[in-house]
């Protein structure tokens, strides 16, 4: 018996995944056109103003792969193999952006990429592998902002408007409360390291938290009975704290390094302070383990963990990242505050720095984002704070002479969503290229 005319499964499914293309594009309310003649595009995108309706003529290339199942596919990723004359076609395409979208239409499921961004890079291109994030790749509704990125990366098609909703701001800004007076003396010698020398040698506790200025040692907690005794010719006065800070340029300037020298002697038990970096970094463990605080959010966060450079090679040199703090104390109507801005120190052995500590750093950075950023705001905001949790060590036991209020918050009636904020699908950097991995940045 002759069969009659046939539509094979692979045809059906390939239709179906232009079809849920064509309904994913219509929800962003830009415009699909697909194309009858297929040399490895599949259809365009163009892009309109969501806002106005104006259309751009920006258009992006879409090529489609449909499948119930990828190559290494799991809940969180997967992989696909293009052919090598379709990666060379799509490189050719020039300014025109094309974009790669795979996809499960029995269950409405798509991811994109990039294909120019990621095949830039000579390794890539050679694997003809390109991978994709299921989290973070998701073709739909909320794609466009990052369509136009690709489309028009110098945002002349479109400038998105932000979402009238209301919506919490987390400020790096934290009211500081500090004692209302200060001691000062006659200082003996104008050198610190003389001072702190001095301090060793006596059998009273050493203090951090001076300012020696002008042949004068400016203290907040009463000089006698401590080591910096050993340093002054004569005793102590005490002065109301509003003196210097309602005071001239000068006096001001002292009160800010005075309130520096206090938040360093508040933290000397956990953090120490790295003058050529000029910021508090986090203290190793005793035996370099790894060491956790409670931040302000009431989740713990590492604040020291020590790393091989490669997975793959654990002989590979060891090295450590120590959360780190650079921090201002201002002025704003009438009340101070300090500003937290999270830094990252990274040493060889606990100690000393690694000789590769910027490119560690900038590594870090080009994938730290902002819920990364937050986080360790809020872990130094938990820090300073004090909050009692034994076993995280955010609590040191002494006396402070600070006290920190919560991070300031404000409310807006506009917001934009964090996902308007990332670089188009593919133009991350591959974990896997990377000589770090930094798996618990978030």
């Amino acid at each position: 018996m002759t069969l009659g005319k046939m539509i094979d499964d692979n045809t059906h499914k390939g239709d179906a995944g232009i079809a849920l293309i064509h309904r994913r594009v219509s929800q962003m309310k830009q415009v699909w056109h697909e194309r009858t003649i297929d040399p490895g595009i599949d259809g365009t995108i163009e892009l309109r103003d969501p806002a106005t309706g104006e259309m751009s003529n920006q258009h992006i290339f879409v090529q489609s792969k449909a499948s119930d199942r990828f190559p290494g596919e799991t809940d969180t990723k997967f992989h696909y193999i293009c052919k090598e004359r379709d990666v060379d076609y799509w490189m050719k395409a020039g300014h025109n952006p094309v974009i790669l979208i795979c996809s499960h239409p029995e269950t409405g499921e798509a991811w994109w990429a990039h294909v120019q961004s990621w095949f830039s890079d000579p390794a890539r291109r050679a694997t003809l592998r390109v991978d994709f994030d299921k989290s973070t790749q998701r073709f739909d509704k909320d794609t466009t902002p990052r369509l136009f990125a690709v489309a028009d990366p110098h945002g002349k098609a479109h400038t998105p408007v932000a979402d009238h909703r209301a919506e919490t701001l987390v400020s790096n800004l934290m009211p500081v409360e500090f004692p209302d007076s200060f001691f000062s003396a006659t200082a003996s010698t104008s050198s610190v390291g003389a001072i702190f020398a001095a301090q060793r040698d006596s059998p009273y506790p050493v203090r951090s938290d001076f300012v020696l200025s002008h042949g004068r040692i400016y203290a907040w907690d009463e000089i006698a009975g401590t080591g910096l005794v050993r340093s002054i010719t004569s005793g102590s006065s005490r002065t109301p704290v509003g003196e210097l800070a309602a005071g001239n340029g000068d006096e001001r300037r002292l009160f800010v390094r005075l309130l520096g020298a206090a938040l360093q002697h508040d933290l000397s038990e956990t953090c120490r302070w790295n003058n050529d970096r000029r910021f508090l970094h986090y203290r190793p463990t005793d035996d370099l383990s790894e060491r956790k605080t409670l931040s302000a959010s009431g989740h713990p966060r590492i604040a020291f963990k020590g790393y091989y450079q490669r997975k793959d090679d654990p002989s590979r040199k060891q090295f450590y990242r120590h959360a780190a703090l650079r921090y201002t104390f201002t002025e704003i109507g009438g009340e101070w505050f300090v500003q937290l801005r999270p830094d990252y120190f990274f040493t060889s052995d606990g100690y000393k720095e690694s000789p590769f500590a910027d490119e560690y750093l900038s590594k870090l950075k080009r994938r730290e984002r902002n819920p990364a950023v937050l986080g360790e705001t809020q872990l130094w905001a938990g820090i300073l704070q004090g909050d009692v949790e034994p076993t995280l060590m955010n609590h040191d036991g002494q006396d402070r002479i600070l006290t920190f209020g919560p991070l300031v918050t404000f409310e807006a009636d506009r917001g934009i969503d964090d996902q308007d904020w990332l670089p188009p699908a593919g133009a991350e950097e591959n974990p896997d290229q990377m000589a770090l991995d930094f798996e618990d940045l978030e």
